[in-house]
């Protein structure tokens, strides 16, 4: 294994642990208001945005919109769990009409 290899795994490790605990460190004990809580509470709704919307829009590399079972079952898998609180059973719809719509659009 080279140096810069071994270098660069060392760095990436102390980035991502650093940024996970960075935050506990620096807010540990305090109660926080305001702008700041909001943002905390909306980075990891945004982070899970930014990764699954653009696999749900672009699962082969280009925009499909009408015959793509990820989008639509997404979108009906939303809707579901937005009107049933229920993790498993928003689990087993979406995969069950990811399933059904896989089998007629494709």
């Amino acid at each position: 294994m080279s140096v810069q290899l071994l270098l660069t795994v060392l760095l990436m490790t102390v980035v991502t642990y650093g940024s996970r605990v960075l935050p506990f460190l620096l807010f540990k004990g305090k109660n926080v208001k305001g702008f700041a809580r909001d943002f905390i509470e909306l980075v990891p709704i945004a982070l899970l945005a930014a990764l699954v919307i653009p696999e749900l829009v672009t699962p082969t590399g280009t925009i499909v919109v009408m015959h793509n079972p990820f989008l639509w079952a997404g979108m009906l898998t939303f809707l579901f769990s937005r009107y049933v609180p229920n993790l498993f059973l928003g689990i087993i719809f979406g995969m069950t009409v990811f399933w059904g719509l896989d089998k007629l659009l494709l």
